[in-house]
């Protein structure tokens, strides 16, 4: 019982849960922040290692490709030498520990009229003996194999995509294959060197900066090059594995990797965040490293918890101390609730207890012992500022009337096009504002949303509607009639008010419309055949934020018959009582009802304010709504 009627405790227990939630907050911030950084940091370097990676293995595959490009110079100048042929072979594989075997494949009846004649030199993978064979035969056709295939076919170097060689190095590998061309441009051999993929595969391996983390290099195609380039005797390809696994974001990656394209990404697999980084090699292969957030995050998940901990021992600490601090101090409070009982039945002579504390106390028994002075002296008062309010309130009725007034009301009976509007203020006074004009053949109109409500917001809607009916009057350009309301608001706006205004001019005889979205919601046009949509508008700065600001004009050709609907963002963010808004989509939905193309400017109005306040269910209109219809 006294735990819920003591007041000291419970003022402890709502400066502990204030201070609990600080804490809270805090510690969510602190722990956010600290495993955003780390996590950018730690992509930053995957990122990095993944490049110097890249240019490690490029620098090996450029070393090959160039000793491979090398040779050939030799095998065109001594294309008839067999012996001296097996010498080049010999020579590109013993002098790069990098190339396990080389080959000169030469098209059928070139050398001596043999179908099949190709010089091989490789390490045997036993003994690392150098050794020297002929590479062609009936059951070993070079002329089917890829790596013969793709650059006869092209006439440009390749790599191969991973396969075992059977009757040639007798292990997994790639091979860089280089056309070799006589003075007419024909191809009549093709030189090879062969990498190890169990060289490669460890190469990108030995990659992890992370207890969990691992590399992968893929080919051109999707097969692997290094870890799992065991699967490459069978089918599996990077791509095929990727449609396995539940997270398509792993799919999107294997994607991304199979087009060349550089980038990081996070995927989940055994319920394990992880993050990948990726990109291209030159020779149309891709690598990745791939990292576990629990490797990044380990060491600032343990600090977390020590702070938690800390922070729970702190916060019982401090609940004792203000507990009795508290107590103490409130103590003289219980001495003056006999005081203010009496005054609330009536008794405003009632006592105070003294005080001897120059405290908040002392304060507290002064402000009493005021209230019973001036408590007759507030009746009194209170008489006379009801009627205060009731003047108050009609002043602000006169000047609801008197903006209502400002805004145009006569709407033109042109045959030429017809228009409506309506303003439904959130206040007694708003800061919607429209605007329209016909200038000969030119109907110049307008429609804007003020900051804020209430008086203020009225004074910059008045003078940002006159200036739109002045400079249309001149027959200015749109962007030159914005820029002026701009420049003009702007320039003594020290209650730094803004108004997001579309201002636009459709000349009625080619029925080509000139506009300008200053910040404003993007209208609906509905043409006379087609479905409605919202006009796309260069993103120009609100009227009055800065002045200077260079606005951008735009063109729209119209057709007979096209409506145009306007409105603020008082219809868009109508509200229920459960806070869903009428939004965007509704509105558009709305207009593409058959029925509602049919409909005259003025009803298209009263149709969308329906709309709105049926949505609202009763709901108290949060904002200024304006609905401006044009039918041309």
């Amino acid at each position: 019982m006294w735990f819920s009627k003591s007041f000291s405790t419970r003022l402890s227990l709502n400066v502990l849960l204030i201070v609990t939630i600080f804490f809270i907050v805090v510690l969510g911030i602190v722990a956010v922040s600290s495993h955003m950084l780390i996590s950018e940091e730690a992509t930053r370097s995957a990122s990095n290692i993944l490049k110097a990676s890249i240019l490690d293995i490029e620098k090996t595959l450029q070393t090959v490709e160039s000793t491979v490009k090398d040779a050939s110079w030799l095998v065109k100048e001594n294309s008839k030498d067999e012996k001296y042929l097996y010498h080049i072979t010999n020579k590109v594989v013993d002098e790069n520990t990098n190339i396990i075997g080389s080959a000169i494949a030469f098209d059928s009846c070139y050398f001596d009229g043999r179908h099949f004649f190709s010089p091989y030199s490789y390490e045997d993978p036993e003994t690392g003996e150098l050794k020297s064979k002929e590479l062609g035969s009936v059951e070993n056709d070079y002329f089917t194999q890829e790596w013969y295939v793709e650059p006869k076919k092209s006439g440009k170097p390749h790599w191969s995509e991973p396969y075992f060689d059977a009757g040639g190095g007798e292990q997994m590998m790639t091979t860089y294959s280089y056309p070799i061309k006589d003075s007419t441009g024909n191809i009549y051999a093709i030189i090879t060197a062969d990498i190890s993929l169990e060289w490669l595969s460890k190469k990108v391996d030995d990659i992890h900066p992370y207890e969990h983390s691992h590399s992968t290099l893929i080919s051109a195609k999707g097969k692997y090059l290094s870890a799992g380039w065991q699967a490459n005797m069978t089918d599996e390809t990077a791509y095929s594995y990727a449609e396995k696994m539940d997270d398509p974001r792993i799919l999107e990656i294997s994607k991304n990797m199979l087009a060349g394209d550089s980038g990081t990404m996070r995927y989940m697999v055994d319920n394990k965040l992880s993050f990948a980084v990726y990109g291209p090699l030159s020779n149309g292969w891709s690598m990745a490293i791939n990292c576990e957030y629990r490797d990044v995050l380990e060491r600032s998940s343990k600090m977390h918890v020590v702070l938690i901990l800390v922070g729970l021992v702190g916060l019982l600490v401090m609940f004792i101390m203000c507990y009795f601090k508290i107590r103490q101090l409130t103590q003289p409070i219980k001495e003056f609730s006999k005081s203010a009982h009496s005054i609330a039945q009536g008794n405003f002579n009632a006592q105070f207890p003294k005080v001897k504390s120059k405290d908040e106390i002392l304060t507290l028994r002064d402000s009493l012992e005021e209230m019973q002075k001036y408590i007759v002296t507030y009746l009194e008062q209170v008489e006379t500022a009801t009627s205060a309010k009731k003047r108050m309130e009609t002043q602000l009725y006169i000047g609801q009337k008197i903006q209502e007034g400002m805004l145009p009301k006569n709407f033109p009976n042109d045959s030429r096009c017809s228009l409506n509007a309506r303003v439904v203020p959130a206040k007694e006074v708003g800061g919607d504002l429209y605007d329209f004009t016909i200038n000969g053949n030119r109907l110049y109109f307008s429609v804007g949303d003020v900051s804020g409500k209430g008086v203020p917001a009225a004074f910059v809607m008045a003078i940002t509607r006159v200036m739109c009916h002045l400079f249309a009057d001149l027959g200015l350009p749109v962007k030159d009639v914005a820029t002026r309301i701009n420049n003009s608001i702007a320039k003594n706006n020290d209650a730094n008010m803004f108004v997001t205004l579309f201002f636009g001019c459709i000349d009625l005889d080619t029925m080509k419309m000139e506009f300008c979205n200053a910040g404003h919601n993007p209208i609906i046009v509905i043409p006379p055949d087609g479905n409605p949509y919202y006009l796309k508008a260069n993103p120009n700065m609100a009227i009055g934020v800065c002045g200077g600001f260079d606005y951008k004009g735009e063109n729209l050709d119209l057709r007979t018959g096209t409506k145009l609907l306007l409105y603020t963002d008082g219809v868009t963010e109508a509200e229920k009582a459960d806070k869903e808004q009428f939004g965007e989509e509704r509105l558009l939905q709305l207009a593409s009802r058959t029925d509602f193309r049919d409909l005259s400017s003025e009803e298209m109005v009263s149709t969308v304010h329906k709309a709105v306040t049926d949505f609202a269910g009763g709901n108290e209109q949060n904002d200024d709504i304006t609905i401006f219809a044009i039918t041309i």
